[in-house]
């Protein structure tokens, strides 16, 4: 074996085809640097090898010399390193590259043809694979691209050969460099599937070289080549076996011969990914590859995180190039380490992008993650697919960290990300409430303030002031200083009824009541008392079994579309109990004390008190609830909430 900076012994798969005569294998970036590397056998003398495909962030695909029938190489990594003799051709597999092309060139002509690939742009991949039947573009969207195959088969015997295309838009086939078969144009795959663009070829026994263009435009992707051999009755898809098998190779060890430092070799692919609109979570798994020696692993990163094993699994919040770095340790003391940048891409021959579960398994290990450290970029798209997937609980976890780092971001595209996190918040606790109320102020700021969001945002901003912090004056600032140009209905509706509970809050009853009535109810049906109590009594039963958000959900309809509502205790009791439930004590205080003022004579002003109480000293205002004790068994002695009270608070 060469003297080398460090080799890497590679390994045939149990599960590939063999014997070949071509190998190739996937060798992450050179972990000494831009040195030279070589392919040899376990006897030290030098293989001829091919580089099949090298790009910034991704691993170098080797293609080597296999025909003698070893199954174990060694990559070998430095300077002066030996070549093998003589030149070498990988005769064997079908080779795919794709590329991207323009959509706006006619594909009618084999002249028209040519134009659209030398103006294609740079290859998106290249890679084996097992034969010509594409679906999707493996390397990158599977729109206006062009597909370039290149295969070594056998023909059995000499004769007459037809083959034949099958694809959506342009196609051609040649065999040897000749043309056999073309399918120009824009067109589906149905008019090719029984070999009406086929052409016939004489060949000689043994291997030859076919070639294949397919320019797929849009639509769902096609290519495939098929063929009759001498004897056969009819056209087939070209099977993996018709073509001179390449035989797959993996890491499983590296060595490190250089003084100082030592260097760890790891591997890298997608294992799986999640996609909604422009937002993709893209899961990775990163394999160490060391010498065998009992040691431990520590990986770092560029999201501000860490996990530590041999091998280990990482979401990834953003695709792009990816800064990821490991540390072997023994006895606790790092002896060796490596950083690397890494292209994180999505698998592109998924066809469902959207995966429930992997998104699932994406939240569960953001909220686990401490995303204070978080890089913008990623904070911003895990908070825009959480977003976009309409869950409440990530949204809250990346908005959360949004709000503490608000002075990142400072421009008008932010104010509906405030404004959104702000309606997650809202009714997740007093605490809830408080970020709801300082999201919903951020996106009001002036370097925020979008004309799209601020009337919402002024909308939901009063509510809470006037149901939690009880500032009536600047609600009734914020709602004076809504246009509502840009509200929809229920929120023009909400406007209007938010006025009649400023009145409330403000201990002007009839005046509130009067607002309310001339709303007017919106129930639909004949029978809107049969309606009102059938949402009641969901209402109830979404509360008992501690459904808040639909409970929620449940009340504010009604309370929308029977605005008086608002006023009785029939609605506004399970609407307490709601507040309590979810530890909204400002809230329910708030609301508590306005609806006494509208209660009139209703004994059930003791379930209002003893909800006053509670809340109270949640909060810390002990006199106010020392009153509202006080009046609760003064003027409903004999109820059952006094009974609790009595046990609970009196000194008597």
């Amino acid at each position: 074996m060469p003297a080398a900076a460090a080799r890497l012994r590679i390994e045939k798969l149990a599960q590939t085809d063999w014997p070949a005569k071509v190998g190739v294998v996937e060798l992450a970036p050179n972990p000494v640097g831009a040195g030279r590397f070589g392919v040899f056998g376990a006897d030290g003398k030098p293989v001829a090898f091919q580089t099949v495909w090298s790009a910034a962030g991704e691993p170098t695909r080797v293609c080597f010399d296999t025909s003698g029938g070893a199954t174990v190489f060694y990559v070998c990594f430095g300077d002066n390193l030996p070549s093998a003799s003589g030149s070498w051709k990988p005769e064997a597999g079908v080779l795919l590259e794709t590329r991207a092309c323009r959509a706006d060139l006619p594909i009618n002509t084999v002249q028209q043809i040519e134009r659209v690939i030398n103006t294609a742009g740079p290859a998106m991949g290249h890679d084996y694979v097992p034969n010509i039947f594409l679906g999707v573009n493996p390397f990158g969207p599977s729109s206006n691209y062009m597909a370039m195959f290149s295969g070594w088969f056998t023909a059995p015997a000499a004769g007459q050969y037809t083959f034949a295309t099958a694809s959506v838009d342009a196609s051609s086939l040649e065999v040897d460099g000749r043309s056999v078969a073309s399918w120009l144009g824009m067109h589906g795959a149905g008019g090719g599937t029984h070999g009406e663009h086929s052409g016939t070829i004489t060949l000689a026994a043994g291997p030859h070289l076919l070639g294949y263009v397919q320019i797929q435009l849009g639509g769902v992707a096609a290519a495939v080549a098929a063929w009759k051999p001498p004897g056969r009755d009819q056209l087939a898809v070209m099977p993996a076996t018709a073509f001179a098998p390449v035989a797959r190779f993996r890491a499983t060890r590296f060595e490190w011969a250089s003084p100082g430092l030592e260097r760890l070799y790891f591997e890298w692919n997608t294992v799986e990914q999640c996609a909604l609109d422009e937002s993709l979570f893209v899961r990775v798994q990163f394999r160490a590859v060391d010498n065998s020696e009992r040691r431990t692993y520590r990986w770092h990163f560029d999201d501000g995180s860490e996990e530590t094993g041999a091998n280990v699994r990482h979401f990834f919040a953003a695709p792009g190039q990816r800064q990821v770095s490991v540390e072997a340790l023994q006895n606790g003391v790092v002896v060796a380490t490596n950083s690397v940048r890494v292209r994180v891409a999505p698998d592109w021959k998924e066809i469902q992008w959207w995966r429930e579960g992997v998104f699932n398994q994406a939240k569960s290990d953001f909220l686990r993650r401490d995303l204070s450290p978080m890089p913008a970029r990623d904070l911003v798209a895990v908070w825009e697919m959480a977003d976009r997937a309409d869950d409440p609980e990530l949204v809250m976890g990346a908005g959360g960290i949004l709000v503490q780092r608000q002075s990142e971001f400072n421009t008008p595209g932010y104010a509906a990300v405030f404004y959104k996190t702000g309606l997650a918040f809202e009714h997740q606790g007093d605490s809830g409430d408080t970020l709801a109320e300082k999201s919903l102020r951020l996106a009001l700021s002036p370097q925020r303030a979008s004309p799209a969001t601020s009337d919402r945002a002024k909308l939901h901003l009063a509510a809470l002031l006037i149901h939690c912090s009880g500032d009536l004056d600047e609600a009734a600032k914020m709602l004076g200083g809504i246009s509502a140009n840009l509200l929809n209905g229920d929120e023009k509706r909400l406007l209007r009824l938010l006025q009649g509970d400023l009145l409330l809050a403000r201990g002007k009853t009839d005046d509130a009541r009067k607002l309310y009535a001339a709303a007017g109810d919106r129930q639909a049906g004949a029978q809107p008392g049969v309606t009102r109590a059938a949402r009641l009594e969901s209402a109830a039963i979404l509360i008992e079994h501690s459904r808040w958000d639909e409970a929620q959900a449940a009340l504010d309809r009604l309370e929308l579309d029977t605005p008086l509502e608002r006023m009785l205790l029939d609605a506004e009791l399970p609407a307490l109990s709601l507040d309590m439930g979810r530890k909204e004590y400002r809230r329910a205080f708030t609301d508590g004390q306005a609806l006494l003022a509208a209660a009139g004579d209703d004994p059930r002003q003791s379930e209002v008190l003893y909800t006053v109480i509670e809340s109270g000293l949640a909060l810390g205002k002990n006199e106010q609830a020392q009153r509202a004790l006080e009046r609760l068994l003064k003027d409903f002695p004999y109820s059952e909430s006094a009974a609790k009270a009595k046990d609970r608070w009196s000194r008597k």
